[in-house]
Formats: C-alpha cells, structure tokens, sequence
C-alpha cells in the first residue's frame, strides 16, 4: 500500500458539529458499588491530636559531669613534680647500686603505704618471705631513700590535683590520694633503664602508662572529696 503525503489543504468532510438531542443523566450507583464506598477507609491525613501527643515520651535529664579546668599554678607544681623524680631516681638508683648480688638479681619492686611503710613487691614470683624481709630492712636502712619517696608522692598528688579531666596535661582524669598510692605506683619500676627489659614490660614501667593501668579514675566524688582535703590543708596551714 503507498503512502502519499502532501502540503495541499484538504477541507474536513463534516466541519459543522451536531448537538445531540439525547439527555445525559446520572446513573444510580450499583448495590455492589454503593458497599464499597460505604466500607471505604478514610484517607490518612496525619492531624495532631492531644490522644497523640500523650504517646510521646517524657524527656530526661542527664547530670554529666565535666570536671574542673587546670589551675593557673598547674607549671609550677610541673616543675615541682620534675625535681622530686629527679631526685628520687638518684636514691633509687644508689639503693640498687648497693644490693647484695643475691637480691640484685631478682625482679622486686617497692612503693610507700599511705602510713609511709614500705611495701616490697613480688614482682616476678622470686621473692621468698626472708627476701621481703632483707629488701624491707635494706630499704629502712637507705636514709636518702624515704624522704625523696614521700616528696615525690607529694609532689605527684599535687600535680594531679592541679590538672584537670579535660585541659591541661589531662591528668586530672584521675585520682590520687596517700591511700592509693601503693597501688597505682611500682617506684622501682619508674626508672627501668633502656634496653634492659622486653619492651612491652620498659613501657608498663613508664610514670605515665602506670597512672594509666593502675590508677584511679576520677569522679565527682573523688574531685569533691579532693576540694575538701585541699581546703583543710589550707586552713591547717594558715592556723
């Protein structure tokens, strides 16, 4: 079948419309229909109501607690924290020097009691009790030894109260008190050399990595129970 396409204007055959002469009236719903509409749900148009708004959940206040910021004198007591090491670590290192070759070779600690007792730790299991006892002797016998221990107790106690959780050095994270000394510090072990000891046992050592293994983490009570010894301390020297 061909196809031919032309420009020419070719008239409508029929260009005048008739109007129909049939009405047009609505028709009457179907019983069937007429169920449907009546079953149908309602569109989902969303319309805050006060039964709604009951559902919510009441909101709760949370209490963080933040801590304080580091005190103006926190380099001051740095510096004070810094001679106190120094000289501990010369008592330390002479009370070594002078060990019987027999304890010399064995793994030991020490650290201070919040009374100022000595308490030799058992570090590695090699200590027998007359050991304890020897190394407990030996260290009353250091005379240089004790006081340098309890200036430097001081002076860490100090630092960290001056510190803060948040600014600062971040020390203020945690809490240190003449009770829990013993526990957060091997004073032996803070001055490891080198090169003397597997790696990951030289780090334990470290002043820092022991705060962070064995000390005590702050809270707003610790931080309270602290502001309260530091106000007594002031009033105690100022009587």
């Amino acid at each position: 079948m061909a196809l031919t396409v032309s420009s020419a204007y070719v008239p409508s055959a029929n260009p005048v419309l008739t109007v129909s002469g049939q009405a047009i009236a609505p028709a009457p719903l179907t019983d069937t229909a007429e169920a449907a509409l009546a079953n149908a749900a309602p569109a989902a148009v969303y319309h805050p109501s006060e039964a709604a708004q009951t559902l919510a959940q009441p909101l709760e206040a949370i209490d963080t607690w933040v801590g304080r910021s580091a005190s103006p004198e926190l380099p001051r007591f740095e510096k004070l924290f810094e001679g106190a090491q120094s000289v501990l670590k010369a008592a330390v290192e002479r009370f070594e020097a002078a060990l019987p070759a027999d304890l010399a070779g064995k793994k030991f600690g020490f650290t201070v009691e919040a009374d100022d007792r000595w308490k030799v730790l058992d570090t590695a299991g090699q200590l027998s009790r007359a050991d304890i006892q020897r190394l407990t002797d030996l260290l009353n016998q250091a005379s240089d030894l004790k006081p340098a221990v309890i200036k430097f107790r001081d002076a860490t106690i100090d630092l960290l109260d001056a510190d803060s959780p948040w600014s600062g050095n971040l020390m203020g994270y945690y809490s240190l008190t003449q009770e829990n000394f013993a526990a957060s510090f091997d004073l032996a072990a803070l001055f490891n050399r080198p090169g003397s000891l597997p790696p990951k046992e030289y780090s334990a050592g470290l002043f820092i990595n022991q705060l962070a293994y064995k000390g005590q983490v702050a809270t707003r009570e610790t931080e309270e129970a602290m502001f309260a010894r530091r106000a007594a301390q002031r009033f105690s020297a100022q009587a």
